[in-house]
């Protein structure tokens, strides 16, 4: 999967010629752009980096974090983006334990963590595994989120990474990030990565300096944003989320049942149409009622989605099976979170609306279930506040039975349910006049003849 998603590395720097060689060597080869950030290096860490063909930025400003936006300023919107320190004491060839998570749609970011994986003697200092265990430990205070190390090693899918806004210049980098991602409600994880002593001398840790600054700032970091949090929205709160079942729109692959009508060109546009015109509305929802969006995507790849629809939102992977199993994957993956309601709604259905949705979320405040009826047996709209095992078991997808099935199976597991108002789905030529009326758009001119 690997070779369908666009990888940069992010590696900054300050003075390691001895050491930026071997890191830029180590790195896989399907690595797609390597940034390294010169944080105003004396010696030939610029010059060993571009001979290995890294793309080289400067940042006068000196601090980690600064070198870090500046290179995150200068990518060309990749999928994922790593960050990776130049000294040699990461080992960037176990890169894939953290890419391959994000690409597969299991998380959004990837924590490589020291103090699981297998660090050499004394690598890893005393102080630096007390600093850790205290800053995770306040995390897990504040934000209920488990973490076991603060290492600059770590991928993130790119918009992600937008949707945080990292700000901190130097020492307060990397908790930063961990403690807006608990806030924006991501899928993080961490994975066991090998740790060896560095190549030169560390500027944090290898000095009462570095160590006091460090320290100090990273605690800092995390006792201001808390009182934030609970300044501007009192008690952290669980998120709700939106996921949009959407395709992308290959001609031939998507409304084939309109192909004879407006070819397969026009089936494909009309779904693009579709699709926009679900993304416009789920945006306001976001806007309006903070409600989180993803598009859990089929067919094409995370670019070939952004460059279709955008990149100002998250594009997940549905996964293999049929429409049940990609649907029981979706709520298992997002319950896995702080989220306290999900709603899942395809592209197929014009009528639906920013109220309807927030109808919805409501009607998960009192009942496990929520379905939106669609006038041809199916439905539009499904929500469910925990996982429901069994639920989508043994149903007839695409048959006019979709809607029944789905209420008697819920009855048999005992759960509480709401239906909403009736709409219309386009699926067939019959439909198209539904489209029509309630996007207000008109057919292009190109399909039509």
């Amino acid at each position: 999967m690997r070779s369908s998603a666009n990888i940069a590395v992010i590696i900054p720097v300050l003075n390691e010629e001895q050491a930026i060689g071997k890191v830029l060597v180590a790195i896989p080869s399907w690595v797609d752009d390597i940034v390294v950030a010169d944080n105003g290096s004396t010696d030939r860490t610029v010059e060993i980096a571009r001979h290995h063909g890294a793309r080289v930025v400067f940042e006068p400003r000196r601090g980690y974090g600064s070198a870090c936006l500046k290179a995150m300023a200068a990518l060309d919107q990749p999928d994922v983006v790593v960050f990776l320190d130049g000294d040699y004491s990461d080992h960037p060839e176990e890169m894939a334990s953290l890419v391959d998570p994000i690409i597969s749609g299991e998380a959004d970011m990837v924590i490589g963590s020291r103090v699981l994986g297998q660090s050499a003697p004394g690598a890893l200092t005393p102080q630096a595994r007390f600093g850790n265990w205290l800053s995770c430990l306040l995390l897990r205070l504040f934000w209920r989120v488990r973490y076991t190390d603060l290492g600059p090693f770590r991928a993130i899918r790119t918009t992600s990474l937008k949707r945080l806004g990292m700000r901190d210049p130097d020492y307060g980098w990397t908790v930063e990030m961990q403690v807006k991602a608990a806030l924006h409600g991501l899928r993080a994880r961490e994975a066991p990565v090998s740790y060896r002593w560095r190549i030169g001398k560390s500027k944090v840790s290898g000095t009462f300096r570095g160590v006091l600054g460090a320290g100090t700032k990273i605690l800092y970091t995390i006792f201001a944003s808390a009182w934030h949090s609970r300044r501007q929205r009192g008690t952290p709160k669980r998120r709700r989320q939106l996921i949009v079942f959407a395709r992308y729109p290959k001609p031939g692959k998507v409304k084939t049942r309109l192909v004879p009508v407006l070819g397969e060109i026009g089936a494909a546009r009309l779904h693009r149409e579709m699709t926009v015109h679900t993304l416009v509305w789920a945006g306001r929802l976001r806007r309006q009622y903070g409600i989180s969006v993803e598009v859990h995507f089929a067919g094409g790849s995370q670019a070939l989605m952004q460059e279709a629809f955008g990149d100002d939102i998250s594009y997940v992977p549905q996964g293999p099976g049929d429409l049940g199993e990609r649907l029981t994957h979706a709520v298992d993956t997002a319950t896995r979170t702080d989220v306290e309601g999900i709603v899942i709604v395809g592209t197929d259905c014009p009528e639906m609306t920013v109220e309807i949705a927030r109808q919805a979320f409501d009607c998960l405040q009192s009942h496990d279930l929520v379905l939106g009826p669609a006038l041809d047996g199916g439905y539009y709209l499904i929500g469910l506040r925990r996982p429901l095992p069994g639920l989508f078991r043994d149903i007839s997808w695409g048959s006019a039975d979709v809607l029944n099935a789905t209420l008697g199976r819920a009855k048999e597991l005992g759960v509480s349910y709401a239906l909403l108002e009736e709409l219309r789905d386009v699926d067939r030529p019959e439909d198209l006049p539904v489209w029509e009326q309630a996007s207000g758009q008109s057919l292009p001119v190109s399909v039509k003849t």
